[in-house]
């Protein structure tokens, strides 16, 4: 949920709650805590031929379960802060931040913390004629987090790196009927856990490469509908190597597909978009089976409503 307010004629604030910031938590923290519900406050304004923008993100969340003598009682907090900015104009997009994670949990005698530092960037130009059907948009997306994880007596280090790369077009074959093809030629996904006398782990999870297509058309002048197909050729590799210097390896490669269908309705000022479920499409309510009770097999994922001011 959010809300958009102009501040003056150059300038925009809005807020926005219960959004998802992706933090990489180790498994070893053995916390269920997530970052899920995060509050977005932000700000923009014009500078010249330019727009400027601020964010600051923060998350809460707590878990304290008093119990019996037969199962320990449970401390958990998590924090996370996140500081952003960026410009961008009709030719060119560039954002960064950085963000603060914590966390500490208290499982019987046993405690859990970890903090660390993250970082990213991303840009993306847009290439050909302003107002011209078609254009080539080239992205580049970095992220990386360095923590510190202490547990009882085990000091473990974890770091994270996400590298994106790829080129998108963006083709408006006329004022009702957009189409977009993009194809990221290179990214990984790595993760590397590093416990003290017990070992080092590292997790790749490479594209190598992956193609989207999205199409959006004007049915009605009150009706919108989306579609979108993925397809990544994928390699996972996880490397386990012992203080001794003794390696295991392991690898596999996956071909996955996705199909993601969308409406968006205009009722006066009102926005209300849909995301489709595509099991729902595929598989039907299942009616007869009773497997549709589940969130598996409901027939909208997501909704959003928007009010246009």
């Amino acid at each position: 949920a959010g809300i958009h307010l102009p501040l003056g004629l150059r300038a925009l604030g809005a807020i926005y709650m219960n959004s998802t910031i992706d933090v990489p938590v180790p498994e070893i923290a053995g916390s269920g805590l997530s970052f899920s519900d995060a509050t977005d406050v932000l700000v923009a304004f014009k500078v010249g031929e330019n727009n400027l923008g601020l964010r600051v993100s923060f998350a809460f969340e707590n878990n304290d379960q008093t119990t019996d003598s037969t199962i320990s009682a449970i401390s958990e907090s998590a924090s996370y802060f996140e500081f952003a900015g960026g410009v961008s104009n009709d030719r060119y997009d560039f954002g960064a931040y950085f963000g603060l994670p914590s966390l500490e949990s208290k499982i019987g005698s046993a405690t859990t913390t970890w903090e660390g530092l993250g970082f990213g960037v991303a840009g993306r130009f847009f290439l050909g004629p302003e107002n011209g059907p078609m254009q080539y948009v080239p992205v580049v997306v970095i992220n990386q987090f360095s923590t510190d994880l202490v547990r009882d007596l085990v000091d473990a280090t974890s770091s994270f790196l996400d590298f994106s790369m790829g080129v998108g077009i963006h083709y408006q074959l006329d004022e009702s009927n957009l189409v977009v093809l993009g194809t990221e030629i290179f990214g990984i996904r790595q993760n590397v856990l590093d416990a003290a006398n017990v070992g080092k782990e590292t997790v790749s999870v490479t594209n190598m490469p992956a193609f989207y297509l999205g199409g959006e058309t004007r049915a009605k002048r009150w009706l919108l509908l989306r579609l979108g197909a993925t397809h990544e050729i994928q390699e996972t590799k996880t490397t386990f190597r012992l203080p001794s210097g003794e390696k295991t390896e392991t690898s596999k490669r996956d071909s996955k597909f996705g199909v993601s269908v969308g409406v968006g309705i205009e009722l006066g000022r009102f926005l209300l978009d849909l995301d489709i479920n595509d099991n729902f499409l595929f598989e039907g309510p299942d009616f007869i089976s009773g497997q549709g009770s589940d969130s598996v097999n409901d027939f909208v994922n997501r909704l959003s409503i928007s009010y246009n001011f």
